[in-house]
């Protein structure tokens, strides 16, 4: 029987990698790592930060360039997150999250014996819903 669900569970995950969901974050990510502008801040920002290592680790360091180093390194990792394809990344990735979750959830009220698992709580306002299967 073990075997069977773990089969069933396979199957459900390849189903998964077909939905809209899995398709938009999987597209999002390869668009995110061929981005040459983000790999270019995501350089400067590894060399900032081995120069910021280097400084730290003198005996007698500069206090004000480590500041300095440290605030560069803050505005260049801003400047990622706040490019457009990491944020659509992140914004795909939240999607698929939740839709993950919202399978989980019916997977586990099912067994639990919820007749009509997750739509039995559904109140009818979508402010504070998490979204639908």
């Amino acid at each position: 029987m073990n075997s069977e669900i773990l089969e069933m569970s396979k199957k459900l995950g390849e189903k998964i990698k077909e939905s809209d969901e899995f398709v938009n974050f999987k597209n999002s990510k390869e668009k995110m790592d061929s981005d040459k502008s983000l790999s270019l801040l995501k350089e400067s920002f590894d060399n900032k930060k081995e120069e910021l290592n280097k400084e730290i680790s003198l005996e007698n360091y500069d206090k004000d360039k480590v500041k300095n180093l440290s605030d560069e390194l803050r505005n260049l990792y801003e400047k990622i997150n706040e490019t457009p394809s990491v944020k659509e990344f992140e914004s795909s990735k939240e999607k698929l999250n939740i839709f993950i979750k919202n399978i989980n959830e019916v997977i586990y009220e099912t067994a639990y014996g919820k007749d009509n698992p997750f739509f039995s709580e559904c109140t009818g306002s979508c402010d504070s819903c998490t979204g639908c299967l």
